[in-house]
């Protein structure tokens, strides 16, 4: 969330770490390029338990290892690009005379934890955030805050131009109300005023946990992180022999934070499938994704409501299919040795993609892979084997069969 205590020229190339830390925590490592005229605040919402106390958070100093998203990136395909990103807001609030909160030095700057909105009281009246921000809020009613104060770039004698600067990632591991979530503090104010959508220009980072790393959508890295990222440098915050997930938000967006949740009712062995003459793979990417097109939100609601459903109808539903189908579609034992196919819209083609197929009449044995969608059901992967493969006219009949099955699903 870029929250400032006071105006701030320019915020950009926002970069977010998460990961699960165990035992209900959160690890959370935050940096960004900003330009300021003035010492502020910097405040990151984080949705603590209620009552949380004042020690609740643990600040982790990364001055000794400014890199850490530099070497996090390096471990992920070159794919994503930046753009300058919307400045925060001002405004300042009245101080109240109050024991005031702990302050922590960590690296260069100094950190504070916040456990409620009332105690921001307690904390120095040029890092507080104006009442009315709050009020337009209503959802970080029991959250908790952390605070960190940021200085302007000190200028040389003979500087001149931008005063632009990259904050070495702040970092810390807190308790969260849901164990079950992984944060992001991504909601824009802009100038004391929540807005609707806000100019995103963030990268964000995970190493999710089962279920959630399964259908998290997002880019995954080239190995373990550890072979990019300093294990001993970064202190714990990464785990250094697992991969991890990287997406980009750019633009114009819906101003909220992101929160990963995997959906309900499903677990990780209910996602993929093998049958005798098939194999299945379930996808849920429209459960993370903005349904900002109404054609869209069946498939977010599919994906967030309907999905043990789904899952249960690809099980039980597919062999009972595929069984009573078997000497009409030619379909025989799956095996990794037949020759691979794919459709390519309604088109049958050899190969694993476009890139290495081509167009072929139907013949021969062969795996043809298909993604199977409706309005109602996102693309669902699935494998069938034929001892002959089909011709356009059989092949258009399969389809449309798969597909009523998935719509039942989800009806």
């Amino acid at each position: 969330m870029c929250c400032f205590s006071r105006p701030v020229k320019f915020v950009g190339k926002t970069r977010i770490f998460a990961r699960d830390a165990g035992g209900g925590d959160q690890l959370l490592v935050y940096s960004m390029d900003v330009e300021l005229d003035s010492e502020l605040a910097m405040v990151l919402p984080i949705p603590v338990p209620k009552g949380s106390p004042d020690d609740a958070v643990r600040f982790v100093s990364l001055e000794g290892y400014p890199r850490f998203f530099d070497d996090l990136e390096s471990a992920f395909p070159e794919d994503y690009s930046t753009a300058p990103q919307a400045k925060g807001g001002p405004f300042r609030s009245a101080s109240m005379p109050k024991p005031k909160l702990e302050v922590f030095d960590v690296g260069l700057f100094e950190a504070s934890f916040v456990p409620q909105r009332a105690d921001f009281e307690r904390l120095d009246e040029r890092f507080r955030m104006p009442e009315r921000v709050w009020d337009e809020l209503p959802t970080y009613a029991d959250y908790g805050f952390a605070v960190f104060r940021l200085k302007p770039k000190k200028r040389g004698f003979f500087s001149f131009g931008s005063n632009k600067q990259s904050v070495h990632p702040m970092a810390f591991r807190f308790p969260r109300s849901d164990a079950r979530e992984l944060f992001f503090p991504t909601l824009h104010i802009h100038d004391g005023v929540v807005e609707k959508s806000a100019h995103f220009d963030h990268m964000l980072f995970c190493q999710a946990e089962g279920l959630l790393d399964a259908l998290l959508p997002w880019t995954e890295s080239n190995g373990p992180l550890g072979t990019k990222v300093s294990a001993e440098r970064a202190q714990g915050l990464v785990e250094a022999a697992r991969p991890g997930r990287r997406t980009g938000l750019h633009g114009s967006m819906p101003n909220t934070d992101v929160v990963l949740r995997a959906p309900e009712g499903v677990t990780l062995e209910d996602l993929a499938g093998r049958g005798q003459s098939f194999a299945y793979r379930v996808r849920a990417n429209w459960h993370f994704g903005e349904a900002t097109d109404p054609n869209r939100v069946p498939w977010k609601a599919s994906a967030t409501h309907k999905l043990g459903a789904l899952c249960r109808a690809l099980r039980d539903e597919l062999p009972r299919l595929t069984a009573r189908r078997r000497a009409e579609w030619f379909l025989t034992t799956l095996d990794d040795a037949l020759p691979a196919h794919f459709m390519n819209g309604p088109q049958l083609w050899s190969g694993t993609s476009y890139l290495d197929g081509a167009p072929v009449a139907s013949t021969g044995p062969g795996r043809v892979a298909m993604r199977i969608f409706t309005d109602n059901v996102e693309p669902q992967d699935l494998t069938m084997a034929f001892a002959k493969l089909p011709d356009r006219a059989t092949l258009d009949r399969i389809v449309a069969e798969l597909r009523e099955l998935v719509d039942r699903a989800v009806a």
